[in-house]
This record gives C-alpha cells, structure tokens and sequence, in this order.
C-alpha cells in the first residue's frame, strides 16, 4: 500500500519536473488544468459565467464569481493557488497567502510578486522531497516488519478459533451429561426431603405446643409481674394509683434530680389524676417496663464497675437479681427444632437429606459453570475481529498509559478505565461496542461510561495505527465526557494487495 504510494511519489515529482520546463501555463495552476487557459483564446470561467479576454487572467482584478481568472494573485477572496513544488509534494493555498511574504509554497512560487525589500523565498522542495521520501521510506519499512507479525496474529488467531470450536464441541457434552446428573440429583433431593418433611412433622407439633406453652408461662409472668408492681405504686392500697403515690416511685424519675417533675408524672399518667388497675394493665405497664429496663440498664453498668480497694486489689460489686427469668428459653418460630431431641431413624433421614441437597448443589453449580464457558466462547466467536481476525489476539489485553495526572488503562474488547494519580476509585470510560468509520478497522468506539457530574455517559473513541509493539500513546478529553485515544499495533499494518477491501485502504494511499 505505502509502497505504491511512494511509487507514484517519486514519479509525480519527475512528471511535474518534466512538464514544467515544456508547458507554458498561468501562475498557480496545475499542470492538468492548463488545457483550460489557452493565452492565444479568450478565457471562459469554469462556472459558465462569463466569457473574458485571456489578457484578464491574473491581472490582480476578479472577473469571474468563481475566481477561476485569477489563480495567481489574491485578488479573489475564494480564490486558490497551486504550488507545483517539483520535488516535493504539490500543494494548493488559498489564494490570500499569494505575495503575503510568508512562503507557503516549497519552490516560492506563492510569492513571485514581493518587493525588493523581503527576501525570495528558497526552493527547499528537493531537500523537503528528500526528507519525506526517507520518512516514507521508513513508514513503508515498518508497514514491512508489522504486516509480518500481523500476518503471525492471523495464524494465532485461526488456531485460536478453532481450538475455541473444538472447546465448544466438548463442553457441550460435558453439558449433557452435567445436565443429566443434576436431573438425577434433584429428583433424589426431592424424594429425601419430602421424607425429611414427613418425619419432622412430629417435632415441629412437639416445638409449636412447646412454644405455646412458654408464651403463656411468659404472659402469666408478665402480668404477676405487673400486678406486683402496681401494688408497689398503690401505697395506699386503695387499688388506685394516685398522683401522689406517683411522687414516692423513684423510677418515675427519669433524669435523677431527687424528684419526680410534673412532665415525669404525666408521662406514666398520661395527664390524668389517677388509674386503676385496668388501665394500668393496659397502657401503664408497658411505660413502667420501658422505664424499668432503663434503670435496669444503669444499673447494671455501675454494678459491674470494678472497683479498687485500699490494698490494690480490684474487687467486683455483686450483680442485681432484678432480671427476667433466664430459665425459659424461646424459640423464634414453630419450625425451630432442637435437633439433639430427633431419634437415630430420624437423624439418619435428615442426614440424608442434607447430603442429597449437597449433592443437587454441587451437580447444578457445575452444570450451570459449563453454561457459562459455552456463552463465554460463543460471545467471543461472535466478536467483529477484523477483515482477517487479524486483533483476535489482543482481545482482553491490557494496556496503560500514566500522564501527569491520570493512569489510563485501555482493555481491547473489553473496557476503558481511569484513574486519578492522588487517589480514588477507577472510572469507567467506556465499554466495548463496535469498530466505527473509514477505513474499516481503524477506529474503536467503547461507550456507556460512567456518567459525568449533570452529563452524558462518558464515551471513548480509539484509533489504531501501526507500529511494531502494542502500546497506548496518547489519551485526551477533547469534549466533555468524550475521550480520545491513541493505540498502535502490528494488527494494524496493513501492506496493499488485491485483497485488501477498499475501505481498508484508506483515501490516502491512491
């Protein structure tokens, strides 16, 4: 490819060289359109305009709407100027920078009009020609050596492919015959734990009636314990507690002041005067309890503070018996089962069972890990490569790149990651999506990032050229949550054959 263009290079210098000496044509045209100005005919402009005499053409005055008459002078502001830089590429200026004193062109030709008093400009087009004929050169050799190793990346991948196919084929046996086992194992794993079912049946009766039993001990207690503690406030014994009586209680005195504040009584009475024993049992108590557990609680913290006596020794002040009952024990639910209570017959059964669930596990974890494989090697098979599947390689390689402030990490077909050199986690900018533009190949697209502060999803744009070894050149953020990245690779060398697709050529290379 770069090849044939240094070929054209090289021989459009000599065919510009050649006719420049032979044809006699305006200022600032091209050599293949000097069949259009003839000096001894009357000048048409190019857009059918008008109809002028040829002593017109570049006369520094614009007489066509197209600026066709004047191709070497400035006078036109939509006017070009043809450099034919013999040497050197040829190049078309606009025709603003004729005579401007700067030389745009290699040979000066833009600038045939300057006065004396700025220098000519030099013909640097041979030395410039030289220089980018070497660069050529050296591009077309490393074009050479990558297209080398791209062709290498080619083998690896078709060797690749069809171990992944080969792979494919042995998993899905292995699929079915996981398959089978897990259908084996769940049927058995039913059967045991509707027989584990069955036969606890009788110990989930045993644990409900004995939870019953437990919440009716728990209710008794708690209403003894009620009533003693309104006998305790009924100082009295009137079987009324009055507002009075309130003031002696000392747990009614919830910030320890010595007293009980009229906020602290109507808290208990709810603003009333007096309560009996009724409405005691059914509001009153459960605000006496609350305020009970919070003395408790103090309590229980001064009395397990260690104290240190006179001969240095530390002795510990005897805990409170003012608890609840830890001898009934409670059982969340009426399926709790206390399994040291199940006979030998029934404990084997639920060993069993357990096994048989152990067993279904395991069976549908391998079944479902072999599902996983398949799906992992299709998604890969499926994957847009390259004309030749020439980046199937790289396919989750990464690479990174550290500026001053950011550590960037490029994952092919996979991610895009950022991270902040002070810090922090990574952000994501960009997820794998598709190759995008001209030429085909060329430009990677890796979009729904993370999500910008108030913007869009961040988005990446890759772009691929050759060179011998993989690596990540350059990554910049030339618009809000939009990143472009540099990538160069062998893949991407691509040398011109008859095979080559059009759009994998490029426009550059005709």
């Amino acid at each position: 490819m770069e090849k044939v263009f240094i070929f054209i290079f090289i021989i459009s210098y000599s065919f510009y060289e050649i006719q420049s000496v032979n044809v006699v044509r305006p200022r600032g045209i091209a050599f293949e359109r000097a069949s259009l100005y003839i000096p001894d005919k009357d000048f048409a402009c190019l857009d059918g305009s008008f109809v002028i005499p040829f002593s017109f053409v570049n006369d520094d005055y614009c007489d066509c709407p197209d600026a066709s008459d004047e191709p070497g002078t400035s006078a036109c502001p939509n006017g070009t100027f043809h450099c034919t830089n013999a040497g050197h590429r040829s190049l078309t200026i606009p025709s603003s920078r004729v005579n401007d004193g700067i030389c745009d062109c290699c040979d000066g030709s833009d600038e045939w009009g300057t006065t004396k008093n700025i220098s000519p400009c030099i013909n640097t087009c041979e030395e410039l020609g030289r220089a980018a004929r070497e660069e050529a050169e050296r591009v077309q050799q490393m074009i050479v050596a990558g297209n080398e190793i791209r062709e290498q990346f080619i083998l690896k991948a078709k060797e690749q492919k069809t171990e992944k196919q080969k792979r494919i084929s042995e998993l899905m046996n292995q699929k079915i015959e996981a398959e089978s086992i897990k259908n084996e194992t769940m049927v058995v794993k039913e059967k045991a734990e509707e027989l584990e079912k069955s036969v606890l049946e009788k110990y989930r009766i045993i644990a409900d009636e004995k939870r019953k039993q437990q919440e009716e001990l728990q209710k008794v207690k708690d209403q003894n314990e009620a009533y003693e503690a309104f006998h305790d406030i009924d100082t009295n014994k009137n079987n009324i507690i009055e507002e009075n009586e309130i003031e002696g209680y000392s747990t009614f005195d919830q910030n320890k002041d010595g007293m009980v504040s009229e906020d602290e009584k109507d808290y208990f009475m709810e603003t009333k005067k007096e309560m009996n024993l009724d409405e005691f049992m059914l509001n009153g108590w459960s605000r006496l309890k609350q305020l009970l557990l919070t003395e408790n609680v103090e309590t229980e913290t001064t009395e397990d503070t260690i104290e240190k006596d006179g001969d240095g020794q530390f002795e510990e002040i005897e805990q409170s018996d003012d608890h609840p009952d830890d001898d009934i024990e409670h059982l969340d639910s009426a399926d709790a089962v206390d399994e040291s209570q199940y006979d030998e017959e029934t404990q084997l059964i639920v060993e069993e069972a357990k096994r048989a669930r152990e067993s279904f596990e395991e069976a549908d974890r391998k079944f479902r890990d072999i599902e996983r494989k398949i799906s992992h090697l299709h998604d890969s098979l499926s994957k847009d490569y390259g004309i030749d599947d020439e980046y199937a390689t790289l396919d989750g390689e990464c690479y990174e790149l550290s500026d001053h402030e950011y550590v960037y990490k490029l994952c092919l077909f996979d991610q895009i990651t950022q991270r902040s050199k002070n810090g922090g986690s990574e952000i994501r900018l960009g997820t794998w999506n598709s190759w995008i533009g001209e030429p085909k190949y060329r430009t990677m697209l890796y979009d729904r990032g993370q999500s910008c502060w108030n913007g869009p999803p961040r988005s990446t744009h890759v772009r691929l050229s050759c060179g011998l070894e993989a690596a990540l050149i350059s990554a910049s953020e030339p618009n809000r949550c939009e990143y472009v990245m540099d990538f160069i690779v062998p893949a991407a060398c691509v040398q011109f054959n008859e095979k080559t697709s059009t759009s994998e050529r490029g426009h550059d290379e005709l």
